[in-house]
């Protein structure tokens, strides 16, 4: 008798140490055996979970790529903007001074634009596609007016932001800068081609680099188009990934959480249920005594 009571005290024990566990942490599953089958569902929710955190940190890494990008490429429009106005200004300038000032502000402006094609995030080129180290340079070093080449590839940098769902961050700098159609120019040329012209004092030439000027400036209105739609595509899919985590955490919770009313009282159950058996057990333990 005295065995079979320790041993009911034993699995009261266990009941209570169980009900503790559950209102202490919250869950009711603490181990694959407590219910294998519900164990199964929150480790697929939880994989589901994983994949969709990293979702979350490729969008975000996805919006630094196109947001430094769009913000260096607009910039690079401005320059270009205030060099057309140059080209437009030296055709009314009759003083070689005044001229000199022009080529001067050209000069730098084409060094800035050099400065923005490489542009980093972090230790990658923003504009190299996948090579490595800078994406322009100078074809000459000690010749700061000798011709810009590229150093990148048109390799594409892509970001998973959803299980079924790539986005490309980057744009090439051959595309933007060089230009691929035949008889494009690239924008570092026609920037030295028109502080030449406008030293020369050449207004055909002067024109004939403004149009190169002009087409440099219609392939970055091109590519921030581009970035404009994979940004939209990537807070779409951020957005997603928000009510898809929601969502998860609400099934992981219908898989392992308490009741906690019920886990309130199934603990006050199981702790009189406890008490009941240690008084029965010292009740039978009473008599061995005495006899």
């Amino acid at each position: 008798m005295t065995h079979m009571t320790l041993r009911r005290l034993q699995d009261r024990l266990d009941q209570l140490t169980r009900a503790q566990a559950d209102l202490g942490t919250g869950k009711r599953i603490h181990r694959p055996s407590d219910d294998p089958s519900a164990m199964n569902r929150a480790m697929s929710i939880r994989s589901r979970q994983a994949a969709t955190d990293q979702a979350v940190r490729n969008a975000g890494d996805g919006l630094l790529w196109t947001s430094l990008a769009d913000s260096k490429l607009q910039t690079l429009l401005d320059r270009l903007h205030r060099a057309r106005e140059l080209a437009i200004r030296s055709g009314s300038v009759t003083n070689a001074t005044e001229r000199a000032a022009f080529v001067a502000e050209l000069e730098a402006i084409r060094q800035e634009s050099i400065a923005i094609a490489n542009s980093k995030i972090g230790d990658r080129a923003l504009f190299a596609g996948t090579a490595d180290g800078d994406a322009v340079a100078l074809a000459d070093p000690t010749d700061p007016a000798s011709a810009v080449v590229y150093l990148g590839n048109d390799g594409e940098v892509i970001r998973r932001v959803g299980p079924k769902d790539e986005v490309k961050v980057n744009v090439s700098g051959d595309r933007v800068f060089f230009g691929t159609d035949p008889g494009d120019v690239d924008l570092f040329s026609a920037l030295q081609g028109l502080a030449d012209e406008i030293s020369a004092d050449n207004d055909a030439g002067v024109q004939t680099m403004l149009d190169a000027i002009d087409g440099a400036m219609d392939r970055i209105l091109t590519a921030l188009a581009e970035l404009g739609a994979a940004t939209n595509r990537i807070e779409a899919a951020q957005r997603r990934a928000s009510d898809e985590k929601l969502s998860l955490q609400d099934d992981l919770a219908q898989v392992e959480s308490i009741d906690v009313a019920e886990a309130i009282m199934q603990l006050q159950l199981q702790q009189v249920a406890y008490e009941a058996t240690l008084g029965a057990l010292a009740r039978s333990i009473q008599p061995s005594l005495i006899d």
